[in-house]
């Protein structure tokens, strides 16, 4: 496993917001609390044999922490999820334990070293949407990539299938299943609509905002030279949207 990284925590995390370059952000004092027993009892397994890939969405354990109802969270430890079993996963005493999302708000996870450098915004998870869009029978961990309380949301779900196989490896005789891992994406608009986006781009996120639009948030892009596959760039076209169309249409 890879030397894990303690990096301060400084997000907005208790509204699940990802916020531009440039604007004021006050971070939430949390009061930090341990994982008890309870929340972590099953220990997590998994077999690997005749498996290609992984259901896990981090190829290892990153430093995050689990927020709770009570607007407190847990310390920093090692966690993962399972997009295919739909379990958050941390690790305690040596050993990978499945969390109980009872009374739990989401995780985020720390800011990688590289984070002032990536086009990545810091990744925070919500387990408090329950749009039936989704096709969630449970609650299930929805990336937040942009929210700023207007109702509008930039939302990614992490998908994980088993692909059985059918034939045999010539040589081992072996069946060999594979994971198959997706990301789609979803822009919710102010008046609650979910649509999910063919691509995590500016053309297909200006597209859903409407085309009445296009012209100023284009002279925003070219403006500002913002990149139209950079997660922090639109973040930052989104937060134009925001705060200097949609309030004053």
């Amino acid at each position: 496993m890879k030397t894990l990284n303690y990096i301060l925590f400084t997000l907005l995390v208790a509204s699940f917001t990802s916020v531009a370059h440039g604007q004021v952000e006050d971070p939430v004092d949390y009061q930090t609390v341990p994982i008890t027993n309870q929340a972590g009892t099953q220990i997590y397994t998994e077999d690997s044999k005749d498996v290609v890939g992984s259901p896990l969405i981090k190829d290892s354990f990153k430093n995050g922490r689990i927020l709770f109802d009570s607007n407190k969270a847990s310390e920093i430890m090692p966690l993962n999820f399972d997009a295919y079993r739909n379990q958050v996963l941390f690790i305690k005493d040596d050993q990978i334990r499945v969390l109980n999302t009872n009374n739990v708000r989401g995780f985020v996870f720390e800011k990688p070293a590289d984070f002032a450098s990536s086009d990545k915004v810091q990744e925070v998870f919500t387990l408090q949407l329950r749009n039936e869009e989704f096709g969630f029978r449970e609650p299930t961990p929805v990336q937040v990539l942009y929210n700023q309380k207007t109702g509008l949301k930039l939302l990614a779900l992490h998908r994980s299938n088993l692909m059985k196989g059918n034939n045999k490896d010539p040589f081992t005789g072996k069946v060999t299943d594979r994971y198959i891992s997706d990301t789609e994406y979803f822009l919710q608009t102010r008046d609650g609509k979910i649509t999910e986006l063919r691509r995590l781009r500016d053309k297909d996120i200006m597209n859903v905002l409407g085309k009445k639009y296009k012209k100023e948030l284009k002279s925003f892009i070219k403006k500002n030279d913002l990149d139209g596959k950079s997660q922090k760039d639109l973040v930052k076209l989104l937060a134009y949207y925001d705060t200097n169309i949609a309030q004053s249409s």
